[in-house]
């Protein structure tokens, strides 16, 4: 029970640090607002001209989330193929099945990307 006990003290003391600091911070906070508090950023840089604005293309957030794809691809599939003989004990067909099911969803996005143009680079 001294476990339990320990972690419902680490939430007591957890809670009334966060409530702490927000009360603190806004007891002192500026009351007056930046006038620059509405504008966008980009990469980090403050945009001071709104008509200077550039949108990012399609292209990009789409070579994005390929590299999501197949970094998700990589971390699974190759820990699955070291471990496979191990695992395959319990049933091989079960989890053969189950990276086939991955795979083949992970195929799709790869459809969806190649339909898209994400992998013509112009």
């Amino acid at each position: 029970m001294t476990g339990y006990l320990a972690l419902l003290i680490f939430f007591v003391i957890a809670t009334v640090i966060g409530a702490a600091m927000l009360i603190i911070n806004r007891l002192v906070a500026p009351k007056i607002p930046d006038p620059m508090e509405g504008y966008t950023y980009e990469c980090g840089v403050p945009l001071y001209d709104k008509t200077s604005h550039l949108s990012l293309e399609q292209k990009y957030y789409l070579l994005g989330l390929l590299l999501v794809l197949f970094d998700l691809e990589a971390a699974f599939v190759l820990p699955w193929g070291a471990v496979f003989k191990t695992i395959a004990e319990i049933n091989p067909w079960l989890i053969f099945i189950e990276m086939f099911i991955f795979l083949f969803i992970l195929i799709l996005g790869y459809i969806y990307a190649w339909k898209k143009g994400a992998l013509r680079w112009q």
